[in-house]
């Protein structure tokens, strides 16, 4: 009997040594979020009044864009936008750019093509039209790296739809 208590009280307190080494051990290193890339875009109808714009007076303007931001904490490489049907273009390379650093202050940096860095926005297509009409825009973006594909692909529209008005009983 004396021989199983001493057992019995040396299992409990390695059980005890091992739960308190598992508490006091450092936690494990959490990595930062990886880049993502997030699919922007939009198709806006506004009246443009007499300006540089457009010499032939006041008329209704339409303007479609296509672009990327990158929402993540780490650079995106070969950062591509493409629109349906449409073009394929690269993100180019900038002098000066205005980004965040690891440690949340603003750094400058030269970039190189395809390039973009976290909290940066690209434009890749930008059309403006004479006229208002129905119209889209739809695209995608992708880059070298692992990241979120569920907001790489977008669609836009200028067309309101409205919820039809509920019959009186007829």
């Amino acid at each position: 009997m004396k021989k199983f208590l001493k057992r019995a009280t040396l299992a409990v307190a390695a059980a005890g040594a091992l739960g308190a080494s598992t508490l006091m051990a450092p936690a494990p290193a959490q990595a930062a979020a990886p880049g993502d890339l997030q699919i922007i875009g939009g198709v806006n109808c506004i009246f443009k009044p007499w300006g540089p714009n457009w010499t032939s007076g006041p008329i209704w303007q339409m303007n479609r864009f296509l672009g990327v931001t990158n929402t993540g904490d780490f650079r995106m490489t070969n950062v591509r936008v493409t629109e349906f049907n449409g073009p394929t273009k690269a993100v180019p390379a900038r002098k000066g750019v205005k980004t965040h650093g690891a440690d949340g202050k603003t750094i400058t940096v030269n970039t190189q093509p395809g390039e973009l860095w976290p909290g940066q926005t690209y434009i890749a297509i930008d059309n403006k039209w004479r006229g208002c009409w129905p119209a889209s825009i739809s695209g995608f973006t992708i880059g070298n790296e692992v990241e979120n594909p569920l907001n790489n692909v977008g669609y836009w529209e200028n067309v309101d739809r409205k919820a039809l008005p509920r019959s009186g009983g007829n």
